[in-house]
């Protein structure tokens, strides 16, 4: 039988909990949604110099440190295959389109995500990175294979409305490239595009055209790989795509929910297509 005493001190020791468990993040306090606060994050850039990698960094940077982030910059995949380093990163930004990575490099790099590390990028940065690496992109979900409209007027439809990641945002259209990619059909997506042109051919291109028009793809989705989080958007072929308002909304809060793999609850983000 529970006495009175002991409800008191079950009483108490609940509240002491809560209260230690607000503090276990480099020193810094864990709020009920997700933060950069007190995070420690690796940006690594590089690779196609077309994506503009090293101007991303001049973008992202002064938001990541202006929300509390500790931030490290490196221009060399090789900072994966640093153990320390890893395991003291909470999230790792790549934006590094094609290459090769070798076996070090990706050993180093998936066991900092299975372990906790979040993985987050955009566009070519992460979603066409190492084309013939099949690990790689089973990490991350999902692999560029065309942009048949090039830059193109299309349109950006939130399919999660209920996500902390989408919540308030609305369908929005923009002229960028518009992916078309292989996706994993168990991860969570978030927003589509539809390619609705009623010809992508190209001008003056012979020969019977491949038809897409009515194909639906996912444009931003995440997903868990061991304990980390992974968070991609195919968005971002010129850094002023940033400028739209839903664009840079989604990307951040993909980068802050990403960084709290070692922080928060897992997720169950598997979300099958074919059931």
């Amino acid at each position: 039988m529970t006495t009175l005493k002991t409800k008191h001190t079950l009483w108490i020791a609940t509240l002491l909990f809560a209260f230690l468990s607000q503090w276990h993040v480099h020193g810094q306090k864990v709020n009920k949604k997700p933060s950069l606060n007190g995070k420690n994050i690796v940006f690594v850039y590089g690779g196609w110099k077309g994506h503009k990698p090293a101007e991303s960094v001049d973008v992202f940077l002064p938001k990541l440190e202006a929300e509390g982030a500790n931030v490290k910059v490196f221009n060399s995949l090789d900072a994966y295959t640093d153990k320390e380093l890893m395991d003291d990163t909470d999230l790792i930004i790549q934006t590094w389109t094609m290459g090769d990575l070798s076996k070090e490099q990706l050993n180093g790099l998936k066991r900092a995500v299975l372990n906790g590390t979040g993985l987050a990028g955009w566009h070519g940065g992460l979603g066409d990175s190492f084309r013939n690496n099949i690990q790689y992109q089973f990490m991350v979900g999902g692999q560029f294979l065309s942009h048949p409209g090039g830059q193109t007027e299309h349109i950006v439809k939130i399919t999660n409305k209920k996500d902390p990641i989408t919540k308030g945002i609305k369908d929005f259209q923009l002229k960028t490239e518009q992916y078309y990619m292989l996706i994993d059909p168990n991860v969570q997506v978030l927003a589509t595009t539809t390619f609705d042109r009623d010809s992508y051919k190209k001008k003056g291109e012979a020969g019977i055209e491949n038809k897409i028009t009515g194909s639906v793809i996912p444009v931003v989705w995440k997903k868990n790989y061991g304990k980390g989080r992974v968070f991609y958007s195919s968005i971002g072929h010129n850094m002023t795509d940033f400028n739209i308002p839903q664009v840079m909304k989604m990307q951040m809060r993909g980068l802050r929910w990403a960084s709290e793999g070692k922080y928060m609850p897992a997720e169950n983000t598997i979300s099958p297509v074919y059931k």
